[in-house]
């Protein structure tokens, strides 16, 4: 008790220099706990969009006589899904959650953020015909922002052949559709979180918890020599050490909670949740509250056991040992041999198919190889100092060199938060590249597809003029699996085909059409017949109509996706009777494809059938919100490694121009002026910065190509973000250069120069 009294005493009543050490100790461990409680809530957050996803799921069943027909639509980067309702004019019918009453024939229920988006644009009403008559509550939406609506009809105003009974809600066995990230999404987005945001917060929170190591050190030295034992010395360190890392955690967990409670709902990490999703869990209270605390004690353990075993040694400042190369060479080593063994492959031109295997191994080596690199950062920058000082004739290189060798473990304090931010970025990089290939769309055009059935010959002929529609055709199927069958013009085909693509193409008769980038059918030009079924405007069958092999063939060029894709005749539209089309038939839009035009085109579309399904081909609606998602906090994991590694170097860089105080002053008393003592603070940072940020690149490269390499996409090497990463290098060298240079001072301190 004597022990832990004297550990309070000293921090509580201690000099102003070991009060100010201690805020730091606290403010720094409350910046990292944190951002280690960000990163630890996002699988909460995920995990209660998809509860609540999964409890209000539409379930089909006969018990409740209500029928049910579910759209959803692209909105921009989110999903607009709407559940037409036709509630049974006898009974009851399970409500929503998040419902207090299911909406009538005419009236609608929306959720807040879909009220507001009909304020903005009132367009979109005639996607939900209806007067809006209440408010979804957040127990039935994913988040603050989803556009989610219940929409009252009559049985009459529902597609008999699609609607189905309503049974009820909620699914406990199957994942819902509308996951906020899909299984395979989840794990490359674990290990890029763990390398953006946990190496580097480990690195940090060492600093933080080793602030004026050199300084306590000697203090606890001199405590032990006046006759404290070593384990009542070792008390003594653990009180500080513990006290400034569980206050700082407190306050950690409470900026957590401010940072969520204002981020939640702006949907910035293309995201939104309710504040109650991100409040931490059990496990991530443990792992801030207890884990910080641990971490602290296991850091600051290593120089007090020294100062308590070898205080003579401590006081008179013996030279440290040297670092331990064996230990930087077990990680670096398996690491690098699994990143580059793939980087082989993929230069051989082995496709390497994802698989439990690949997923396993290349996070493992990406891991290994960005805390083999902090650690290998010692030897190799001595080393190099080493050989540095014996061949340069410069005193402020010797000087910094010289030091470096003797205690390069400095280094790695200094500069490894910002090493490991440069590895990072490039893995961040290879994973957006790889996600980029799911949403990337280079077609000239953008199609709409509109199943016959589901819309009368009205609004067929509406839906040709609306402002953004540009060509028309109509698609149907071929008899006996032959393809299907495109009814247009040619200036009707040309909309939907690359321009100037075109080639052979009569109007007037029948063609056989096939696209350059494929193989051509089997007996398009062999003779023999098409045969394609007729139907009315009811869906009935009313016969069928024969096409002679054409002998001519239309050649185009169509970018896949497209609902061309299986077309093998293209017929002139006066070849089928008036108010008949084929089986299977889609009405087909083309428009521009910017992103804008796209959904101004929908919200015309929907506004003149509602119920129908108009399908963007090629728009997956739920892998952009994904891609949105992950990109977002992709992006927020960048920003927290950003100020992680940014944060560790300022404070480990103040820290360590603060222990060096004395022996810059001893300096300047003999002689050296303030230009050299800079030159040499500076060299004796971009040594270790370069060496770091020179492996980073490299080793970022290679886990990155592994990584696309093992990803399935058909981008091996990324190139184009390589000149982006050296900018940012050499931006960090300049920074820290120029960061490096307030701290030598010209200012004398006897105090400093005293003889304990």
């Amino acid at each position: 008790m004597n022990s832990l009294a004297l550990g309070l005493r000293l921090v509580v009543r201690g000099p102003r220099a070991t009060q100010l050490r201690f805020l730091l100790m606290t403010l720094g461990c409350a910046l990292g706990v944190a951002c280690l409680a960000a990163a630890l809530s996002i699988p909460a957050i995920l995990a209660a969009h998809d509860g609540r996803a999964a409890g209000r799921d539409v379930q089909g069943g006969p018990s409740s006589g209500a029928l049910f027909l579910e759209r959803k639509d692209p909105f921009g980067s989110r999903p607009l899904t709407r559940i037409f309702i036709s509630p049974p004019k006898t009974g009851t019918v399970p409500l929503p959650p998040g419902v207090e009453r299911v909406p009538q024939p005419g009236e609608v229920v929306v959720s807040p953020a879909l009220r507001d988006l009909l304020a903005e644009r009132p367009g979109l009403k005639g996607a939900l015909p209806g007067r809006v008559v209440d408010t979804i509550g957040p127990a039935g939406l994913t988040g603050p922002q989803e556009l989610y609506a219940y929409v009252g009809r009559t049985r009459a105003q529902l597609p008999a052949d699609e609607a189905r009974p309503l049974g009820g809600y909620g699914n406990r066995w199957t994942a819902p559709d509308e996951a906020a990230i899909d299984d395979g999404t989840v794990a490359p987005l674990r290990f890029t979180l763990c390398c953006l945001v946990l190496l580097p917060l480990f690195v940090y929170l060492s600093v933080c918890v080793r602030l004026s190591a050199e300084a306590r050190s000697r203090r606890l030295a001199s405590l032990r020599l006046l006759g404290l034992s070593a384990r009542d010395t070792m008390r003594v360190s653990a009180v500080e050490t513990l006290c400034a890392a569980a206050v700082g955690a407190v306050l950690g967990v409470g900026l957590h909670l401010l940072v969520n409670a204002f981020v939640a709902q702006t949907g910035w990490v293309g995201l939104a949740w309710y504040p109650a999703d991100g409040l931490p869990s059990a496990w991530t209270l443990a792992a801030c509250l207890l884990g910080c605390p641990a971490l602290a004690y296991l850091a600051g353990r290593r120089h007090a056991r020294e100062a308590a075993l070898r205080p003579l040694a401590v006081r008179r400042q013996a030279q440290p040992g040297k670092p331990r190369r064996w230990l930087a060479a077990l990680l670096v080593l398996p690491g690098l041999g699994i990143v580059t063994a793939y980087c082989v492959l993929g230069v051989l031109g082995v496709h390497v198919e994802p698989s439990a295997l690949t997923s396993f191994l290349v996070p493992a080596g990406a891991l290994l190889t960005g805390a083999g690199l902090v650690l290998a950062l010692p030897p190799v920058t001595a080393w190099l100092a080493a050989r540095v000082a014996a061949t340069t004739q410069r005193l402020p290189l010797t000087l910094a060199m010289r030091h470096h060798e003797a205690a390069p473990g400095a280094a790695l304090r200094v500069v490894s938060g910002l090493v490991l931010l440069v590895y990072a970025a490039s893995l961040t990089q290879g994973v957006l590249v790889e996600l980029d290939q799911v949403s990337r769309r280079t077609a000239p055009n953008q199609e709409y597809a509109v199943p016959f059935r589901q819309v009368t010959a009205e609004q067929r002929a509406a839906m040709t003029g609306v402002e953004g529609v540009s060509g028309q055709a109509i698609v149907g199927d071929l008899k006996d699996d032959r393809g299907s069958v495109l009814v247009a013009t040619c200036s009707q085909l040309e909309r939907f085909v690359q321009p100037g693509s075109m080639r052979g193409c009569v109007d007037g008769r029948p063609l056989a059409l096939h696209d350059a980038g494929t193989v051509p059918a089997e007996g398009v030009e062999s003779g023999g017949t098409y045969a394609a079924e007729l139907r009315d405007a009811t869906g009935r069958v009313v016969g069928s109509k024969r096409f002679a092999a054409p002998k001519e063939t239309v050649t185009v060029s169509v970018v896949q996706p497209s609902a061309l894709m299986s077309t093998t005749l293209l017929v002139p539209p006066e070849a089928f009777p008036p108010g008949l089309h084929p089986a299977g038939a889609q009405l087909l839009l083309s428009g521009a494809p910017e992103p804008e035009a796209v959904q101004a085109t929908l919200d015309r579309l929907a506004g003149i059938a509602p119920t129908a399904q108009i399908d963007p081909v090629g728009i997956v609606i739920e892998s952009l919100r994904q891609l949105s998602i992950v990109k977002g906090l992709l992006g927020t994991g960048m920003i927290l490694g950003l100020v992680i590694g940014v944060a560790a170097f300022l404070v480990s860089a103040t820290d360590r121009a603060m222990d060096r105080r004395r022996r810059t002053a001893t300096l300047t008393l003999l002689g050296i002026r303030t230009r050299t003592l800079r030159a040499a603070q500076c060299a004796q940072v971009l040594l270790p910065l370069a060496v770091g940020i020179g492996g980073a690149l490299v080793a970022g490269r290679l886990a990155e190509s592994s990584y696309l390499v093992t990803g399935g996409g058909a981008v091996f090497w990324d190139g184009e973000g390589l000149p982006l990463l050296l900018l940012s290098g050499l931006g960090v060298l300049a920074v820290a250069g120029l960061a490096s240079l307030p701290m030598a001072r010209r200012h004398l301190d006897p105090e400093l120069l005293r003889r304990d």
